[in-house]
């Protein structure tokens, strides 16, 4: 049945889908996504040659929430418009597109690689955010009707993982001058800060995904913990001749090697990389060497070694804030 028709004509059957009564119908919205895709394409940097590419599929995104299929199966949305798309001659960057609108559906999905696929994402994301905050649908620490964190999380990941580089702030102003609400500054500061979250979520996603971060959060967290609280000058210098044990010289030695290389300027990823191979030294330190010995002396030499590997991460990341440090 959807065959006997091109992709084209089924686009303004989404008059009749609505997306949100404040924001009005499918085709209303695809119509902002097609209004703000070619300053969208420019802030990313795309070549004013590739726009009108960029363009043409926004004509047709979505169109196939009006198909029989999609209307039957609507997990294959995107899928049906790429398909569709091919078969009525469209080329295969136009046709991903199409598909790539959708993406990412789910946590660990794929991601848009086009670009015109990747702008339309990211324009799809920024007018579901701003009209739907804006038409005060925010959710609630219990309740997420309309997905909004899924949808912030994937736009986020479209940009970090896509390495794409956008002014959010502009981006958020441009989706907001197309809605048919009045938007004021404060529902873009709330859009603004909603992301943030999400990018702040995602880092630490990324991070914890890997299996050293949770080595160095330990190794970092116990050092940490004996010292808060104890006097402690923090320019007391470490007396290596106050050393009595091979544990402590293995661990000052592992921090002067270190010492160097972790500063405020590296990386993150970096940082954690490096911070690693303090883990073993510091598991040995503490299975041998008792801190708080009697002796005022070898026991302020302790606590100033710990102090210093306690505060490498100053300037780079806040461990603190992390559970369980």
């Amino acid at each position: 049945m959807d065959t006997r028709r091109k992709i084209s004509e089924f686009r303004n059957q989404l008059n009749g889908i609505l997306f949100h009564e404040k924001l009005g119908s499918m085709l209303d919205k695809m119509k902002r996504v097609q209004n703000t895709v070619t300053q969208i394409g420019l802030a990313l940097g795309i070549s004013e040659d590739k726009l009108h590419i960029v363009e043409e599929a926004a004509s047709l995104a979505m169109s196939d929430l009006a198909t029989a299929v999609v209307t039957e199966f609507t997990s294959l949305s995107g899928i049906m418009a790429r398909h569709y798309a091919l078969r009525d001659g469209y080329s295969e960057e136009i046709s991903e597109a199409l598909l790539e609108i959708t993406l990412p559906r789910f946590s660990g999905d794929t991601l848009p690689k086009t670009d015109a696929g990747t702008i339309l994402a990211i324009a799809d994301r920024l007018d579901s955010l701003v009209g739907l905050f804006g038409a005060g649908c925010q959710p609630s620490s219990t309740n997420d009707p309309f997905g909004l964190r899924r949808i912030s999380y994937g736009l986020v990941q479209v940009l970090v993982e896509n390495n794409r580089n956008l002014d959010l702030r502009q981006a958020l102003e441009l989706a907001a001058a197309v809605q048919p609400i009045k938007m004021d500054a404060r529902a873009i500061d709330d859009v603004h800060q909603f992301v943030t979250r999400r990018l702040e979520q995602f880092l630490m996603d990324a991070l914890s995904r890997g299996e050293l971060l949770p080595k160095v959060v330990e190794a970092y967290s116990r050092p940490t913990r004996i010292v808060r609280g104890k006097d402690v000058n923090v320019d007391m210098e470490v007396d290596e001749t106050a050393f009595e044990t091979d544990e402590e010289r293995a661990l000052w030695s592992t921090f002067l090697s270190l010492r160097s290389r972790i500063h405020p300027g590296i990386e993150v990823e970096d940082f954690v990389e490096t911070s690693v191979q303090l883990s073993q030294p510091l598991e040995d330190f503490f299975n041998n060497v008792f801190v708080m010995v009697e002796d005022e002396k070898i026991r302020k030499n302790r606590l100033s070694l710990l102090k210093k590997i306690a505060d490498l991460p100053k300037g780079i990341a806040d461990l603190s804030v992390l559970p369980g440090f």
